[in-house]
This record gives structure tokens, sequence and C-alpha cells, in this order.
């Protein structure tokens, strides 16, 4: 199996586990975050949400509120609890104003005096029905665990409506009043209205506050004839209560207030529940088992398309998944059905944090795998580049143009015989610093060491478009450091020791390579294989370094500060069939001409010309530069071998040079 397969592989696995994981543990969470108290508390906000984001315009259904408010009190020169003749008279104008009932959402558990009394329970004998409020109040004891305390009304005649709002811990009315005795049940059963079952767990619909319920002050019902329209009482149940907000009494929060809105008097409320039972207009709660179930499926679907987590690929779905369950939340809602979505939403957000944790921990991890692979092969700097961008995921192999360098010891083994293997491995060390430190400066990946030779290549694992320039500056580079230490060697055997260096452009194939137990970012092919033969041709050239002619070809005449690129010959590598020129460097830039136009005559196959070349070659280097005189003298033999043998065939120019062979040796 390829190294890129089982990397694949590995990492559809690791996904496939990592989702997994990732939903055990924001189940685990979502699960704890369900039997805790801030389960119930996240559930009424979301509640108060919808409400006051998706609140109707109240409908029609024949319900009138009359309140004794602030203005009503003024103007009639009075303050709570009103004198219960007036309640009297109200009673009497509504039954005159075809009113079909009238439920009273205030206390009469203490008397007045006899005549108001007495005008009250005239008034009830009355035609129009009427429900006077009960209430069950809970007292908290520390003799018995539960205490509630009935208030009824001193009217025991009157038919009876327990106002008793249902609070949730925050204060707020959610929850429809259930009891039997409700009394928006007992007002519509005595009006003559027909409402429908409670739904199990019903809450309460509320309207927009922008929108009031029809309303009437006290004192326009008092004299609805000449104060109200014709009809405005007709067939009409009516609810009079206290509505006074400044004074604070019978007073609630609702499902407004999380927006900012007041308090709502308490007849306002039962007027809520009686609309709502006279339309059906409930909400009704979806078991919260299955709002849970809804979130465990949401994180499911989740993780299913970020199995391979990526941040915009994990927003994306997680975002889309979130706002699908809100408008479904919100549409349920806006048609009577509450399927909570804080805990869809809750769950897609523990999803996505330990989604966003591990992948943050995995590209720490992967960040420092890289540093750590890559510190010992690239300068500092270029492990910064790999680090802060992706190249880390295309190590596993691939083709790329590289230029690569060989060096190595010429002489060592020979030196190190005579001494002991600490001062030989002392020795190297000393050696290899300065070659990776060379390396390293030139922006050069370290490859690896073979025995006391050095391998390095250029333009990889970065990209760089200079790299057959800088790998020639390293390679004169190195040699400035041999003659350093040649000097720091001297009175040792390896004071005479030389470095030989060979670099090459081609294609190869570099990447993490090796066994799955131990691998190592390197380079191979055939290129490679050029590099090192450059490098042992040396010897057979006298030269030090070794350029191929597609090196120098992509340093594009542009050899390091004062140095020239000086052509030496073409020759057939070891192993090799073809030809391929080769070069060295040199500080005669004048050499480096004459050499660049010989070689042009070999080329064209002008053999004569070229010979008369080596002459001026010899020439010259015989005054400026006489180490390479010598090569000017072999290439001159075999030019003039290739002309006898043409002669002798009877050849002309354009005349072919055959390639000079070197051996092994």
């Amino acid at each position: 199996m390829a190294a890129g397969d089982r990397v694949v592989r590995t990492v559809g696995k690791d996904s496939s586990r990592d989702a997994s994981w990732r939903i055990v543990l924001a189940g685990a969470a979502l699960a704890g975050f369900a039997l805790s108290p801030f389960s119930r508390a996240l559930e009424g906000y979301e509640f108060d949400l919808l409400t006051s984001l998706t609140a109707p315009a109240p409908p029609d259904a024949g319900v009138l509120v009359v309140g004794l408010d602030e203005a009503s009190l003024a103007e009639l020169g009075q303050a709570p609890p009103l004198p219960r003749r007036f309640h009297a008279e109200l009673i009497r104008a509504l039954a005159d104003g075809g009113a079909a009932g009238l439920g009273v959402d205030m206390l009469f558990a203490e008397p007045q005096t006899e005549r108001d009394d007495e005008a009250l329970r005239l008034a009830l004998r009355g035609p129009l029905p009427v429900v006077l409020a009960g209430a069950t109040v809970a007292n908290p004891s520390s003799q018995v665990a539960r205490y509630a305390q009935q208030m009824p009304s001193i009217f025991p005649d009157a038919a009876r409506g327990d106002v008793t709002m249902p609070l949730d811990a925050d204060g707020v009315p959610r929850r429809a009043p259930a009891q039997a005795d409700a009394m928006w049940r007992v007002l519509a059963q005595q009006g003559g209205r027909a409402i429908g079952q409670l739904p199990e767990g019903a809450l309460l619909r509320y309207y927009a506050p922008e929108l009031p319920l029809a309303y009437a002050h006290y004192t326009q019902a008092l004299e609805a004839p000449r104060r109200l329209p014709a009809e405005a009482l007709r067939g009409k149940l009516v609810l009079l209560g206290q509505n006074t907000p400044v004074g604070g009494v019978d007073q609630f929060r609702t499902p407004f207030t999380v927006l900012g809105a007041g308090t709502q008097s308490g007849v306002f409320l039962h007027a809520t529940a009686l609309v709502n039972g006279l339309r059906g207009d409930w909400i009704r709660p979806v078991p919260g088992p299955l709002a849970w179930l809804a979130a465990v499926l949401a994180m499911v679907a989740a993780a299913a398309f970020t199995r391979r987590w990526t941040a915009l690929r994990a927003l994306a779905v997680h975002g889309a998944l979130g706002v699908g369950a809100v408008v479904a939340g919100a549409a349920g809602f806006v048609y009577g059905w509450w399927l909570a979505v804080a805990p869809v939403l809750l769950g897609l957000a523990v999803h996505w944090n330990l989604g966003a944790a591990h992948g943050y921990l995995r590209e720490r991890a992967r960040r420092q795998r890289l540093r750590a692979d890559f510190a010992r092969y690239v300068p500092p700097e270029v492990v910064d580049a790999l680090v802060a961008s992706d190249a880390g995921l295309h190590v596993q192999g691939e083709r790329r143009t590289l230029t690569l360098l060989f060096a190595d010891l010429a002489g060592f083994t020979a030196a190190s015989e005579s001494l002991p293997p600490e001062a030989v491995a002392r020795t190297l060390n000393q050696y290899f610093s300065r070659m990776a430190h060379c390396v390293l400066s030139h922006g050069g990946t370290l490859d690896k060491f073979i025995g006391d030779a050095v391998m390095a290549f250029w333009n990889a694992p970065l990209p760089d478009a200079e790299h057959a320039g800088r790998a020639t500056a390293c390679a004169q580079a190195m040699q400035h450091e041999m003659d350093t230490l040649r000097a720091q060697w001297r009175g040792t055997p390896f004071a005479d020791v030389g470095l030989r260096i060979g670099v090459h452009t081609g294609e190869a194939a570099v990447g993490h390579m090796g066994s799955t137990e131990r691998f190592t970012y390197t380079a191979v092919g055939d290129a490679v294989n050029t590099a090192a033969r450059l490098e042992a041709a040396n010897k057979a050239l006298g030269t030090d370094i070794l350029l191929s002619g597609a090196t120098v070809a992509a340093v594009a005449r542009t050899p390091p500060p004062g140095s020239a690129l000086l052509w030496l010959d073409t020759v057939v590598l070891s192993g090799r069939s073809t030809g391929i020129d080769v070069y060295t460097l040199c500080h005669d830039q004048a050499l480096a001409v004459l050499a660049e136009t010989l070689r042009s005559h070999v080329e064209a196959g002008r053999l004569h010309d070229a010979l008369q070349g080596c002459a001026a070659w010899r020439d010259h280097a015989a005054q400026h530069a006489p180490r390479w005189a010598a090569h000017a003298d072999t290439l001159a033999e075999r030019l003039r071998a290739a002309l006898a043998h043409a002669q002798a065939l009877g050849q002309v120019e354009p005349i072919s040079l055959p390639p000079r062979p070197l051996s092994k040796s």
C-alpha cells in the first residue's frame, strides 16, 4: 500500500471515530444540562422570545375587558377598594347592554358596609350570569409540608371562578390555568359559550400587546348607553378587574418582559385564557423528550456532514441546521405547536465547540509534528512558513523540479584509519555542523548524512524560484567553510582532506518516504543519482565543484558574485548512456567566455574552430588561471582524435565530438 493511501485511509478512520466521540461527548453534556434547573429557565426564555416575536393580533372572540383604572377612580373620586354599590350598578348596566356574562377578578373576601353588600347581593340575583373570584393561596409553613389557604367570596350564592394563575419559577405565567373551576372556564360555561377540551400541558397564547384586547374603562361601562357604542356589550363575555399598573396591584410579568415590556394586569391574563379557550388557540407543547431527541438527531446530522472537519464547512453545516431548527420551531409555534428549539441549538453549539476544540488541538499537533519533522531539514523561517500554510498536507510524495547537492570528503577514510573512533566522530561533527549551516543559511533542505557525505536539495518543501542559484552559492560557501576546517585541522591527518561537490537540477519525487515504523523527508529519482555521480566525477576532472548544464541553465547565467561559470566538457557519467555538459566555478570571467565560445563550436560540429578555441583557452589560462590549462590540453586531444577519425572516414564538418566517458574511479 502506498504511503498516501495509508494516510487517506487513516484520516477516514480517525474522522469517523472523532465524529462518534463528538456525538457521545455532546450528548453527555446535553443530558447533564437537561437534568439541571437551567434547562427549564432556557426553555422559558425561548418561549418568551417566540411569543414576543410571533404574537398575533387578538381575534374577535366576543370578550371585553372592563378595567378599574386610574382614570376611572379619579372620575369617581374613589380609591380602592371601590364601594360595592358601584359594582352593583355596573352589573345592571352590563345586563341592560346585553352582555352574556361577567367575570369579576376581584376578591370579595371581606364585608363592606351593609348597604354596599346588600346592593351587590341584589345585583347578583339579576339576569346577568356573574362569576366572582376565588383563589387558592399557597403559604409556606414550617409546620406542614404544604399549606393552601382558600379565599372564598362572602357571596356564596354566586358562581365562583378560581383566579389563581400558575407561575413559573421566574414569576411569568406561561401555563394555562388548568383547574376545573378556573375563571375563564366557569365564565364561558355561565355565559353559554362552548369551549373545547384543554390540551395536556397547554400554554397561553399571548396576543400582540400593541393591539390590546377589547377594553372599556370602568366609568364607560357604568354609563354604557351614553359612552359606549350601541352594540359594544351585546353578547360579550365581560371580565372586570383592577388595572392600575402604577400601584402594582395584581400585576404580572409576561413573556413580553424579555424584550423590555412592562407588567400586565391579571384581568388581561384571564381574558387571554378565555380567548384561547373559546378559539382553541392554545400553544401545545411537544413532550420534552422529543425536543432532546431532536437535538441528538441534529448532532448526528452535523457529525455526518462534518466527518472531515473544516472550519468553514462545519460553520455552514451547523448554521444551516440551526437556522432550519429555528424556522421550523417558529413556524410550529405560529400554528400552535411548540417543539423547544433551545436543546437543538444547544446541542449544535456543544457539538461545534467540541469539533472546533478538537480541530484546534489537531491543528496544533499537526503544526508541532510539522515543526518536528522539518526542523532538522530546513531553516527556521522555512519551518515557520510551512507551519503557517497547509504544505504539510502535501508532503506524502510529489513530483517537483529540484536542485540537488551532494558533498563528499576526499581522502577522509584514509586519514581516519590511524585515529580512534572518538577523534573521527569529533571531526565529522565539526564538518557536518558547518556544512549543515551552509545548507540552511542558503534556504536548502538538509536531507541526510551518508557516511562523510551530505545530501541537500532546494525548491521543497516550499517552492523557491531561485533554487538553482541558492544551491550554487551554497556549494561555493561549503568550499570556503572547508578551507576554514582545514586550517583548524592543521597538524592532523585531516589537514589535506578535500571536499567534492556535485549539483544538478531535474525532476524528482520528494516527500515523506520510508516504512510505517520509520520514515524521512527525502527525494528520489534519476536527478538524485545524477547529482551523486557529478560529485564523484570531480575526481576525474580535477575539480572541487561540478554543476550540470541543467543547473547552469536554471541559474540563468547569474553565478554567485565574484565567480564565473566555466564550461569544462560534455561527459558521460558512470552508469549513464548520454552525455551532459559539466561546469565549475572559477574567478576568471574572460576564461569563462572563451570556454563558452568553445562549447558553441563543439555543439555546432565546428571542431577546427573548437581546436583553435582550446589554444586560446590554454594561452589565457597559462597566464591568468594555470589550474585550468590542463583542461584545454585534454579537450584538444579529444578534438584531434575526433578530427582524425572523421578524416579517415572522409567526413567533413559538422563533425560530432563524442562525450567523454567517465569511469567510477
